[in-house]
């Protein structure tokens, strides 16, 4: 799932990048490193991404190896779990096969931890179940929601019942379920059945059920999207989360396995600054032309312009050609409703 609109990592997402286009953590793109990480279980013809038909021709460039057919063009945002459904009516895939479905701009240190972690995944959605990987937390973080794992389905396995998904704690809370074990970071990955997945949406969400059934039988003609679009407007945005996994738990028909793997969603600079100082063992996190003295819990993003940091801490600091953005690393998620201010006071092209 390849969508977003560019607006938690600015200035350097923006509507026409968003933030799975762009390198953050190395020499490829988030996407890239993403369709690189499930390459080690499986082929490329077997791998699809779900983006907005605007970066249609911009994600097959970074993904040569995948067949062009394999990027599929969403025509308009309706979330999670209407993207994830909508691919498995545009792939025509057999519905007994195993699917996973994960967000594309996501960061992994431990790739093998990553993909085992999937493999145990699909083998507990072979028996029917909807699969979450559930992250094993380093701190009671509130930037995530959360995982209540139930009884085990084996003994010899940490692999466990969804008990409940919980929304973001506050700091209290967190602390509480870092302290109560058996809760975890809700990494918003998911394997099923497609057949199970969909069973699911015909009973969580009829309405989008039914808009399935037109859209698979719309004939593939010049312009069908635009038939598939006149049809999903009507449906409100549906995460996979609220929508199905909520009440596929309730039902005791959702499990997590467990994942260490140095996950980030990289959903604020902050989260990069965490996720890059943990994996590389420094609090100075810089790129670009860049020179410092002396600074600690620092990102700096430069481009080619010099930026020199001297006695610095707890800072973002992102140069771009047109926009500087410097905030405390504590407030980098009130980025996303100063876009708003930006716009109005300074104009759309910074957007």
């Amino acid at each position: 799932m390849a969508g977003g609109a560019g607006t938690r990592l600015w200035p350097l997402s923006r509507r026409g990048t968003p933030k799975q286009l762009l390198a953050l953590t190395g020499d490829t793109s988030l996407l890239q490193q993403t369709v690189a990480r499930v390459g080690s279980i499986l082929k490329p013809q077997d791998i699809y991404v779900i983006t907005g038909d605007a970066q249609v021709r911009a994600t097959r460039s970074q993904l040569p190896q995948l067949p062009e057919e394999n990027v599929l063009g969403e025509p308009l945002s309706r979330s999670t779990a209407v993207a994830a459904a909508l691919a498995t009516v545009l792939v025509r895939r057999e519905s007994d096969e195993v699917a996973l479905a994960l967000p594309a701009d996501h960061f992994v240190a431990d790739e093998k931890a990553f993909a085992d972690a999937l493999r145990e995944a699909a083998h507990v959605a072979e028996r029917g179940y909807l699969v979450t990987l559930g992250v094993v937390p380093t701190h009671g973080a509130t930037g995530y929601g959360y995982i209540k794992a139930g009884a085990r389905l084996h003994p010899s396995s940490p692999t466990a019942l969804v008990e409940r998904f919980v929304e973001k704690p506050d700091a209290t809370r967190a602390a509480e379920f870092l302290e109560e074990g058996q809760h975890y970071w809700n990494a918003g990955i998911f394997v099923w059945r497609v057949y199970a997945f969909r069973q699911a949406i015909e009973r969580f969400q009829p309405e989008l059920h039914e808009a399935l059934d037109r859209i698979a039988a719309v004939h593939r003609t010049p312009g069908w999207m635009s038939q598939v679009r006149d049809i999903l407007e009507p449906i409100p945005a549906i995460t996979i989360d609220v929508g199905v996994a909520e009440p596929a738990a309730a039902e005791g028909r959702m499990a997590v396995v467990p994942l260490k793997a140095g996950w980030s969603d990289i959903g604020s600079w902050s989260a990069l600054l965490e996720a890059l100082s943990t994996a590389n063992g420094a609090d100075l996190v810089a790129s670009g032309h860049h020179i410092d003295r002396d600074s600690h819990r620092v990102l700096v993003h430069a481009g080619e312009r010099l930026v020199v940091t001297v006695g610095l801490e707890d800072l973002i600091i992102v140069d771009t050609p047109d926009a500087l953005l410097v905030c405390h690393k504590d407030r980098a998620e009130e980025i996303k409703p100063v876009l708003d201010e930006i716009a109005r006071t300074a104009g759309e092209r910074y957007l």
